[in-house]
């Protein structure tokens, strides 16, 4: 049986060649959970967000993000297609996009896999997939779940909405069964947390680094493992937080110099 893994990046694709499982790979390098999305266009609007935003060559993003991406042109020449995906916002983002992609193309013959842990046993501060060994990682691909065209529908109307980022469809979304994506649902609600509060113009991940930044935090590395301890559910990263960082000093709303 002829089988693709789609993996959620690079960390994940280290540990897994080691694991010697079979099947050829595809490694998710986007972060779609982060900056404009679109119906349309939809590399070329984020190549140049990327390039700008985090200073990445627009030749390397296309070799790196799309030419892995144009992967899932190709589906329908594989038996199964085995999803590796992790519990947080970033990751969760990803995957509605991907299975969007496949539910346009789904073939009942094709079987559709997901494995997507939000703990592991012996991992309290399991952070992702990059992390396991060989054993855990396998013992993780006999765990795999089935999903169902219903799934791919779900993820497809879930992206739809987090493209059109309306706060009270989304919200009222939350009341679906979300099926074999449970996941997603806790996703969706932190993503809700990066609307503005109105009255104070600050969304969740801003609140709390300014709280943290006022606490008794004094460099960056401290501040991000103490975001990361409290909010891991967004799956951000250094260079991200950075980013936001920048942002709010532009706003005038942190004063502090950070190591």
């Amino acid at each position: 049986m002829k089988t693709l893994h789609i993996l959620n990046g690079d960390a994940t694709l280290f540990v897994f060649n080691q694991s010697k499982i079979e099947g050829d790979t595809l490694v998710w390098r986007e972060i779609l959970a982060d900056g404009p999305v679109s119906k349309t266009n939809l590399w070329e609007l984020r190549s140049i967000w990327i390039s700008e935003t985090f200073g990445e060559n627009q030749v390397d993003y296309h070799q790196k993000v799309i030419t892995e991406a144009e992967k899932l042109s190709q589906l329908n020449i594989y038996d199964e297609v085995v999803l590796w995906f992790e519990y947080d916002l970033t990751c969760q983002i990803n995957l509605i996009f991907i299975l969007s992609i496949i539910n346009a193309d789904y073939k009942n013959e094709n079987l559709i896999s997901l494995i997507c842990p939000d703990r592991i046993d012996g991992m309290p501060n399991f952070r992702g997939l990059g992390e396991l060994n060989t054993t855990q990682l396998k013992k993780l691909l006999s765990q795999k779940v089935k999903l169902q065209k219903t799934d791919l529908e779900l993820a497809t109307k879930a992206w739809d909405l987090y493209i059109e980022n309306d706060f009270e469809r989304i919200k009222n979304f939350l009341a679906t069964d979300f099926g074999n994506l449970p996941l997603l649902k806790k996703a969706l609600k932190a993503h809700l947390l990066r609307f503005p509060n109105p009255a104070t113009q600050l969304n969740h991940i801003e609140k709390v680094l300014i709280d943290l930044i006022n606490s008794d935090i004094s460099s960056k590395t401290e501040l991000y493992n103490a975001f990361w301890a409290q909010e891991s559910i967004y799956g951000l990263t250094d260079l991200q937080l950075n980013h936001i960082l920048n942002q709010l000093k532009e706003r005038k709303l942190i004063t502090k110099d950070l190591l």
